[in-house]
């Protein structure tokens, strides 16, 4: 035995070692294919951008002489004598304006690039042009406002770089010249054909994937870009890295299917872009990757078939003897083979659980003989743990629904006896236990049966056994009924504790012999209608009911509890009602009380209630009638007014409601038990 144990073991290390030596060599293929694929595409991306470069240079240098050639004219335009004089004099005379306009005019159409010119005299705070159609003209009135913008705010603007900007339906690249003299300062600003500008820049290259933006990513050369850029911060961090020129990728893609060149156009804060569609431009570079990727996914799908064999097939059970034979102990053994001998011993133990959990679905091992008898013990116990393995052939292992044991060759009468012992034991419970199984499907419905039984079981506290027989009193149609709940919410929203509590009683008669699905359902429905009385009257929402199904004590007592909070608060709620009720019959008392026609009826007609409706509530509340209050506050009123005031008894009465004189004299007295007379008359003699 020692022998084979041994050749197993080394045959499994000899086996391991064979397998991870072939999956440490394709792991350094794998990162040495990775790593050449990833310096190929550096070293393609910076061939692209060093050849695109060339054509940065060419733009740039074009841009360069182009500026510089216009600069060079304007410059000698800006300070002839005839310019110099309308931009800078403070007192022009109509020669000096003549001249000034035509040099304007002569100068713009002797260019073949200058379409307008403008000059801007801060003193006369004036414009002018060398545009035919228009004069000059002060800036408030000149026609072209952006460019009145731009003259009087030159520092807005960069000083001798060109600009896009555009007037009407015109487009023009403008330069701006300024200058600060001692009679204030003047500017001129030049509108460059805009057409011609651009073929100059761009000349013959193609506009689909040649362009010039600016710093923010917007189109300047030609108007509208003709692809969709990359996010634009991606160029802004690839500015910040290599300002002058570099290239961008349009994702994080391993793979090189596209990208964008830049070249920085000298201090106009343009940039060249170019896009470069490696399928087009660089062929045999997508070859290339295409054999890589297709080498990379041959030895992926190598390693991973290692892999997978090596933890479907070996691993586990190296893991599995190797965990094992670690925690055993065994007294005066310490070799590999002698742990592994012991283990072997435990085998037993580990097909009764394989066997058991082949029964939960309802496959019947060789072996075993029906029928067939389940017990489950919810809470482990060492008289039924002694009592259940002494019985012959029993198998045992720790389930989901508890530990079970599994009685074979168990008839009805041995079943019984089983019963009794139990019984005689002192067991405590819940216990389940199951009919006898004579096949297949009778083993899975215990299986079923006794799941169910574990659910109900919090509903039989008293209960030490819970057969399966009992599940047939659960079988009939259940006596819930939607109209219970209905009558238990009526009584609770009148405040009658007392009322609900006997309907929730009735409630639960009638599922406490359901099955699991119709009483937990019927639970839910009740606590559907608590939780919204809860939202209704803003209580703080408690634990779901289905948290107390550990034993029928806790669920009453978490019923019962809410029933209290939700009476309380409906209670509280009906007593600020009458109050509120009550102050607003008060509050219409006071004012309608000098009204000879005042009562009930009328104040409940400006309350929109009914007399009867709101006299029973004021009589509940205060003890008297909404009639009753008139009198007192009448009789209130006119005890006042004698004490206070020398009116008339006939004039007291008049204003406090009563037309009928001897009628107040009869409500005084009730009230008072005096007349008038004599009650003014005990207060005149100090009673």
């Amino acid at each position: 035995m020692e022998k084979a144990t041994s050749a197993s073991i080394s045959r499994i290390h000899r086996r391991m070692i064979q397998v991870g030596g072939v999956i440490l060599l394709l792991l350094l293929f794998l990162c040495s294919f990775l790593f050449l694929f990833f310096q190929f595409r550096t070293a393609s991306l910076q061939s692209i951008a060093t050849a695109s470069e060339s054509f940065g240079n060419y733009v740039e240098s074009v841009l360069q002489l182009s500026n510089a050639n216009i600069r060079t004219s304007a410059m000698q335009m800006f300070y002839t004598s005839s310019i110099r004089t309308l931009r800078t004099s403070g007192d022009l005379s109509w020669s000096e304006r003549t001249i000034g306009h035509r040099d304007l005019g002569n100068f713009a159409s002797s260019s073949n690039f200058v379409e307008n010119v403008m000059v801007y005299n801060q003193s006369l705070d004036t414009v002018f042009t060398s545009e035919s159609s228009y004069g000059s003209a002060s800036t408030a009135q000149f026609h072209d406002q952006g460019a009145v913008e731009i003259l009087l705010h030159p520092e807005d603007h960069p000083y001798l770089a060109p600009f896009r900007r555009q007037a009407g339906s015109a487009t023009y690249y403008s330069f701006l010249f300024s200058e600060q003299g001692s009679r204030g300062d003047s500017a001129m600003l030049l509108d460059i054909n805009a057409s011609w500008y651009e073929n100059q820049l761009l000349g013959t290259l193609s506009r689909d994937r040649h362009m010039i933006v600016d710093g923010n990513g917007q189109a300047v050369i030609p108007p509208e870009l003709p692809l969709e850029l990359p996010d634009w911060q991606r160029f802004q961090a690839a500015f910040q890295q290599n300002p002058a020129s570099g290239y961008v990728l349009p994702d994080r893609s391993p793979f090189l299917t596209s990208c964008w060149v830049y070249h920085r156009l000298g201090n106009t804060g343009w940039y060249y872009l170019e896009a470069f569609q490696l399928e087009v431009t660089a062929p045999g570079l997508v070859h290339i990757q295409t054999v890589v990727f297709v080498l990379f996914a041959a030895l992926s799908v190598a390693l991973l078939a290692l892999f997978a064999y090596l933890f479907v097939y070996i691993l586990p059970t190296f893991l599995h003897i190797s965990q094992a034979l670690t925690t055993v102990e065994v007294a005066g053994k310490d070799s590999t083979t002698e742990k592994f001998d012991e283990l072997l011993s435990s085998h037993k133990a580990l097909e009764q659980n394989r066997r058991l959990q082949e029964l939960q679905t309802g496959n019947l091992p060789a072996g075993i003989r029906l029928p067939i008898v389940l017990v489950i013990a919810m809470e482990p116990q060492e008289e039924l743990y002694s009592l259940l393995s002494a019985q012959p052939d029993v198998m045992m292992a720790r389930l989901e629904p508890g530990l079970t044991f599994v009685l074979p060759a168990c008839t009805n009468k041995g079943r019984n006896r089983l019963l009794a012992a139990i019984r005689a034991s002192g067991a405590k419970g819940p216990l389940l236990v199951s009919l006898p199984s004579y096949s297949r499907e009778q083993l899975l419905a215990a299986f079923a049966a006794l799941e169910e039984l574990k659910k109900l079981a919090f509903l039989y506290e008293s209960q030490t056994i819970l057969c399966q027989e009992l599940l047939a009193e659960c079988s009939e149609t259940s006596g819930f009924r939607p109209e219970m709940v209905s009558a238990m919410e009526s009584a609770l929203k009148k405040g009658q504790l007392q009322g609900a509590r006997a309907q929730w009683l009735l409630i639960l008669n009638a599922i406490s012999r359901d099955r699991y699905s119709d009483f937990s359902f019927a639970l839910h429905y009740v606590d559907k209608m608590l939780t919204a009385l809860y939202l209704k009257y803003e209580l703080e929402a408690s634990p779901s009911i289905a948290a107390s199904l550990t034993s029928l004590s806790a669920l009453q007592e978490a019923i019962d509890a809410r029933l209290i909070r939700i009476t309380e608060a409906v209670a509280a709620s009906q007593q600020k009602q009458a109050d509120s009720l009550c102050s607003a019959v008060w509050g219409k008392v006071y004012e309608l009380y000098q009204d000879e026609d005042c009562c009930s009826q009328m104040i409940a007609t400006q309350l929109e209630l009914s007399q009867t409706y709101l006299n029973r509530q004021f009589r509940a509340a205060t003890g008297m009638s909404i009639n009753d209050a008139v009198q007192h506050v009448r009789i209130d009123k006119a005890c006042k007014l004698l004490r206070d005031s020398e009116l008339t008894v006939e004039q007291i009465a008049k204003q406090v409601g009563y037309r009928n004189i001897k009628y107040f004299f009869v409500v005084f007295k009730k009230y008072t038990e005096k007349t008038p007379s004599q009650f003014r008359g005990d207060l005149a003699g100090g009673s």
